[in-house]
């Protein structure tokens, strides 16, 4: 009985550390986002070419949504900041009273809070996009995690007849 254990025990060893060498580890910042493989740094090319060869379609759509909307957030983000600067900074008017010439500036309230709302909106797509990305990895692993428990019977690469596992 304890051979049978002993066999089992150093028959699935190997298979659940395989089961966690292929997966990716996230690391989430404030505007950020970068997926580890084996604790190499992934960029988009190599997310997208391993997505591809594990044929995880539903991750990679989810990858190329966060490439769009990254890059659209930080523009609206700085639109709304320009925007803003030019409400603070105003424009300078002259008026005479009593023969008296006074200066002031007049600064819009409503392009000062469009631009703030602006700013705001662009950052919240900044963030939406690297939840897509974060939601990428996860389904990639999810499906790594789902190919590994499916198994097979047939040839082996020797050519024997047995249980064949995907990792």
């Amino acid at each position: 009985m304890n051979k049978v254990i002993f066999l089992i025990f150093i028959a699935v060893l190997p298979l659940s550390a395989q089961e966690t060498a292929d997966t990716l580890t996230a690391q989430r910042k404030i505007f950020t986002s970068t997926a580890y493989r084996k604790g190499v740094k992934l960029n988009n090319s190599m997310l997208f070419d391993l997505y591809s060869r594990s044929k995880a379609y539903d991750a990679e759509k989810q990858l190329k949504d966060s490439r769009i909307i990254i890059p659209v957030g930080a523009g609206v983000s700085l639109a709304g900041l320009a925007l803003s600067a030019g409400a603070l900074v105003g424009t300078q008017h002259t008026e005479v009273v009593n023969n008296v010439e006074y200066t002031y500036f007049k600064r819009p309230v409503v392009q000062l809070l469009g631009g703030i709302g602006m700013m705001a909106a662009g950052i919240c797509l900044m963030e939406f996009g690297n939840d897509k990305r974060m939601q990428s990895i996860a389904l990639y692993n999810k499906k790594k995690k789902f190919d590994a428990l499916q198994a097979q019977v047939g040839l082996t690469s020797n050519g024997a007849l047995g249980l064949k596992l995907s990792f």
